[in-house]
């Protein structure tokens, strides 16, 4: 050490050291260790990213998955006290949102009936409000279009039923052409299945907007919400996870429908 002298305001010396080499300055990086240590960030990103965006995709996926669960227990909890029918598989009369002859029905159907209002998605969900917690479950966390509603009211700014919502916090189709003896129907599932364009009347006397009809190398899933994948409600409570092609064999299979080998939708606007 190179010893040096102070002083200290009394006149008092002192001594204090410094290293020889010490030049005063801290060492900085090169700009080739600076261009060396980007290039090793950009690999471990490069590697590690990809599985971020799988692990993302797929807890998105599990959230997916029990949304739809949450859906099959309310339709189970509304069929035990309607015979085991789907509300619009149920006249109206009888509590349900299916129109009917007066001969079934005596008297005048309500608004709801002769105004169509059956005839959208969110109409036969809410329909559910009783047994379904909240109309949050109703959005698929992957479903970037849609934005959850808060509660079932028409009340601003996040009730369901205002128009602003309704179809808008809707990610999952209704299968109309679901009976209670049908062990694998098919109730609800994301919305980017590849249906046929066009509607028409169903024999539930609701009208459809989308229909499916086994077209080989044609039916299957569209892009988003899974990456060309989607989660389906069956009539037993499963939920089934499907590729594309796995959706197109297992509808193949179930060999679905009651109108000419067709099946009947209703999709969210």
């Amino acid at each position: 050490m190179i010893q040096t002298q102070a002083r200290l305001r009394d006149g008092t010396a002192i001594k204090r050291g410094r290293t020889p080499h010490s030049t005063g300055r801290e060492r900085a990086f090169t700009r080739g260790e600076l261009l060396a240590v980007l290039v090793g960030v950009s690999l471990l990103l490069a590697v590690t990213w990809p599985v971020l965006a799988n692990n993302r995709e797929r807890s998105l996926r599990v959230l997916c998955v029990n949304n739809l669960r949450l859906a099959g227990q309310a339709y189970q909890q509304w069929g035990t006290e309607h015979a085991g029918q789907l509300p619009w598989r149920t006249l109206w009369c009888e509590g349900g949102t299916m129109p009917a002859a007066a001969v079934n029905c005596p008297g005048t159907p309500p608004p709801w009936i002769t105004g169509g209002l059956n005839n959208n998605s969110w109409f036969q969900w809410s329909w559910l409000s009783n047994e379904m917690r909240s109309p949050k479950i109703l959005a698929c966390p992957s479903d970037t279009q849609k934005r959850p509603a808060d509660n079932w009211t028409t009340v601003p700014p996040d009730g369901f039923l205002q128009p602003d919502f309704r179809d808008a916090a809707v990610s999952y189709f209704v299968g109309l052409d679901v009976f209670s003896t049908d062990r694998l129907g098919l109730i609800a599932g994301d919305r980017n299945v590849r249906f046929t364009v066009g509607g028409g009347a169903c024999s539930s006397g609701v009208r459809y907007n989308g229909s499916l009809n086994f077209v080989p190398n044609s039916t299957g899933i569209g892009g988003g919400l899974h990456v060309e994948a989607g989660n389906f409600l069956l009539t037993d409570g499963r939920v089934e996870e499907l590729s594309s092609q796995g959706f197109a064999n297992r509808w193949s299979a179930l060999n679905p429908g009651d109108d000419g080998g067709a099946s009947h939708f209703l999709r969210p606007n």
